[in-house]
């Protein structure tokens, strides 16, 4: 399917959406090590680096592969709203699932 103006103006506002989700979503990604403050010895640590990790790391590495892919397909005058809808997903998704893992093994003792 081919690029129009209107898809490509989409696309490049997702991007706009995404790179600044990534990046207001970094800090409280930071914030997650205190949650381990409340766990003392009885939290499973492996797990909880794991989940922290994916906030941490997950975040901007699913918005990078959004833009990238999303770039590629506008360069080959291609439709790329749903590459752009996909990064913006896995931005909040993999916020969500570190948080999730975090807190989680924070509140199992």
């Amino acid at each position: 399917m081919t690029a129009t103006k209107k898809t490509n103006i989409t696309s490049i506002v997702l991007l706009v959406v995404t790179v600044l989700s990534a990046l207001v979503l970094f800090v409280p990604s930071l914030m997650l090590a205190m949650v381990s403050d409340s766990c003392g010895s009885s939290c499973n640590m492996a797990v909880f680096t794991l989940g922290y990790y994916i906030a941490v790391f997950g975040t901007p590495l699913a918005a990078l592969t959004g833009v990238v892919f999303t770039i590629i397909k506008m360069v080959k005058k291609q439709d790329a709203v749903s590459f752009a809808l996909i990064g913006l997903g896995g931005t909040y998704g993999a916020f969500m699932l570190g948080l999730a893992i975090t807190f989680i093994t924070a509140s199992i003792k």
